[in-house]
């Protein structure tokens, strides 16, 4: 009937209270000496007490009580010559043992007084007649009988009722986890036709058509879309309501998420004379450790809450960072906007799923009534928090705070990369062409697919653009197309990138397993690349996607026949010589050198074949071959011995040994003062050192291009 731990508490405060009167009346009406006797009765208390802190079952402890609290209570009332209340004292303590609610422990428990009860009435009824007539004695017994008996029966009853509600919470949960299968599972279903129909109408869109019929693509295109936001919604929610949504924590760009959020936002009010605000505080830290996916969610939910009911005048998206510590911080994101407002009746509507307030005003606004609810779900997940201001026919703000921690805090600065894009777009001359190269785009975002064919336009080839992972490898496994490469995007919903890869290289064809495949990636961190290459993928390109880098990858993976050089605005076939990358010249330059370990050289820069480049550069700009050669003719040992150590530290770095190991030798001999064996193998040294840094500066010299 009532939890474990409030019934110990009740029980020992119970026994208490009857052992404190019993003390009181002991103080009066006998001696300190019998007082003293009576505080015994303290014992059942305190030894709960400590059983409760140190023993995990519950049965040993209750079995301790009621024992203890038997024995002791028949000691103290047979002390005191008040034995014809002890049976006041067990009914008082069955009652409590009732509260537990165990059966057994109870029948244990009326057995065990009932003996002593019984044993008292037949030996000492001399002793309790001083308190009560024998007739009420008998009385009390027959009572306590009773009274046993109905507890038993008030426990099975208890017991049973809570057996029925157990069974039908199990029902419940059933019933819960049916509704949330079921939905999803409709959700899934319904998603693949729906992803070939907003495919096909995006086809269709790219054709020429009639005005009426390019209508009819357009309202296709649009109703598909939002119908799969719809069941998108609804999966969502029935992973958050059946407890199957999971956070999923790891490294993300600041300046790629936002990117991504806002063009995807921009593309849905190209229709609307609405303006976006962007007013994003440039110290946000560049890398953040959180759930990007959940994040952009979020984002994207609180947008188009506004862009549906705001039909005029302006949407603010303010995003601030809260330090906390270097590793920590707190992000604070308003999205206002001038649209019609809140009623005061409606705000607490807001946040509860399938909401959607005012619905006759708002009658025609697309959506579940979802979004706010599970924005608010996903934030509580995750630590944060979501509330609301408004004003009807004035507008709203939408507010949420969101913990987040800090991977790499120099700041983020952001600006907007699409006009970034743009201008580098205008500036860029392409240096080659690729008209009859073949080249999937695979992204489930629409803005990013545009954006990737327009910039790949410029190359001279138009690509094929595909919205998600399973059309992608359909086509590699059909064949039907011999593509020279395939920009793969990352981050897809049910199929993502590295799954998609996965599968095309397990295809059992030549033209799967050694077709270029190219990531598409807003988190080129750290570790991703291991992780790309593991699945199959040969490079990555982040996103957003600069033009340089594009025509550096095009140039790298695209065969060399489908190239053509533009040189002074003519056409030239593109040799081996120039398909060469910066890396593969890199490479070549390092690989020539002679007497340098070049892969312990890398090791010791982190790996980083760029940062060795750098190192070798000051390598051969630090030349300690005058001075070395000035301590030796004045003989001074002491600074010799500084100019050979710094040399030995300088080769091991970058992985020239046996300069090294010479510079060692002489470091030594000058420690021991042994001159003979410095003039014996200065010459040597010197020698040795002059033609490394000479070898390496004039392979720096004739390859500027890796500077």
């Amino acid at each position: 009937m009532l939890p474990y731990s409030t019934n110990i508490i009740l029980c020992i405060i119970e026994y208490f209270s009857v052992i404190v009167l019993h003390l009181v009346y002991a103080f009066e009406h006998f001696s300190t000496k019998e007082a003293m006797w009576v505080t015994l009765g303290f014992i059942p208390s305190l030894l709960t007490i400590v059983l409760f802190r140190l023993v995990k079952n519950e049965k040993i402890v209750v079995r301790s009580f009621y024992i203890s609290m038997i024995i002791v209570s028949y000691l103290v009332t047979w002390r005191l010559e008040t034995l014809g209340m002890l049976t006041m004292i067990y009914m008082a303590g069955a009652l409590m043992i009732t509260l537990y609610s165990n059966r057994n422990i109870l029948l244990e428990y009326a057995i065990s007084s009932s003996v002593i009860i019984i044993v008292a009435a037949v030996f000492q009824m001399d002793i309790i007649e001083k308190v009560c007539p024998s007739q009420l004695y008998y009385i009390y017994m027959i009572l306590y009988a009773f009274g046993m008996v109905t507890l038993v029966f008030l426990i099975n009853g208890v017991n049973s009722y809570k057996a029925r509600m157990e069974e039908k919470n199990i029902e419940a949960q059933n019933a819960l986890e049916a509704k949330s299968n079921f939905l999803a599972n409709m959700s899934h279903e319904i998603r693949t036709p729906m992803n070939a129909i907003c495919g096909m109408a995006q086809l269709l869109s790219e054709r020429e058509f009639s005005e009426e019929e390019n209508e009819y693509i357009e309202t296709i295109q649009k109703s598909s879309e939002s119908l799969l936001s719809i069941i998108n919604e609804i999966l969502d929610f029935s992973k958050i309501d059946s407890g199957k949504m999971e956070i999923n924590e790891d490294e993300y760009h600041f300046n790629s998420l936002i990117h991504d959020v806002l063009s995807i936002i921009e593309f849905r009010m190209r229709d609307k004379s609405v303006k976006l605000v962007v007013d994003i505080d440039s110290e946000i830290p560049r890398i953040l450790i959180g759930d990007e996916l959940r994040l952009r969610q979020i984002l994207i939910n609180l947008l188009n809450n506004a862009i549906n009911f705001t039909h005029k005048g302006s949407i603010t998206l303010r995003i601030k960072w809260v330090k906390n510590s270097e590793a920590t911080g707190v992000m604070e994101v308003e999205v206002q906007d001038t649209g019609i407002g809140i009623s005061e009746e409606n705000m607490g509507k807001l946040f509860k799923a399938f909401g959607q307030i005012d619905t006759r005003k708002n009658r025609n606004v697309e959506g579940t009534g979802l979004g706010l609810a599970i924005s608010k779900s996903l934030l509580d997940l995750m630590g944060g928090s979501i509330w609301a201001t408004s004003e009807p026919d004035v507008g709203s703000t939408f507010s949420f705070t969101l913990p987040q921690r800090v991977k790499d805090g120099r700041p983020s600065k952001y600006v907007n990369d699409s006009s970034e894009i743009s201008k580098e777009l205008k500036e860029f001359d392409v240096v080659f062409k690729a008209p009859t190269a073949r080249v999937m785009i695979v992204d489930d975002n629409k803005v990013n697919l545009r954006v990737a064919y327009e910039l790949m336009k410029r190359f001279g080839f138009e690509a094929t653009i595909v919205d998600n992972g399973a059309e992608a490898f359909n086509r590699i496994e059909e064949h039907l197309v011999n593509y020279d490469i395939v920009f793969m995007d990352h981050m897809m919903p049910f199929m993502d990138g590295v799954e998609t890869t996965e599968k095309i290289r397990k295809i059992d064809s030549d033209y799967a397993r050694e077709i270029p495949i190219i990531a598409l990636t807003a988190n080129a961190i750290k570790g991703v690349e291991k992780q790309f290459k593991e699945a199959g993928m040969n490079d990555y390109l982040s996103k957003p996607i600069h033009i340089k880098q594009l025509n550096d990858i095009l140039r790298k993976w695209l065969p060399i026949e489908k190239q053509v050089r533009i040189v002074n605005g003519e056409e030239k076939p593109v040799t081996a010589e120039d398909m060469k990358t910066t890396e593969q010249k890199r490479e070549e330059m390092l690989f020539s050198l002679k007497g340098v370990d070049i892969e312990k050289g890398i090791r010791n820069c982190g790996g980083s074949q760029a940062v060795y480049v750098k190192i070798l550069q000051t390598f051969s700009s630090s030349n300690l071959s005058a001075g070395l050669e000035n301590c030796f003719n004045e003989q001074d040992w002491k600074n010799y011995e500084v100019m050979v150590h710094s040399i030995k530290g300088a080769c091991r770095n970058i992985g020239a040994e046996m300069t090294a190991d010479a510079a060692y030798a002489l470091e030594l001999a000058a420690k021991r003062n042994d001159i003979h064996f410095i003039e014996a193998n200065h010459d040597d040294l010197a020698n040795s050192y002059s033609e490394l840094v000479n070898q390496i500066t004039k392979a720096i010299i004739n390859n500027q291009v890796l500077l």
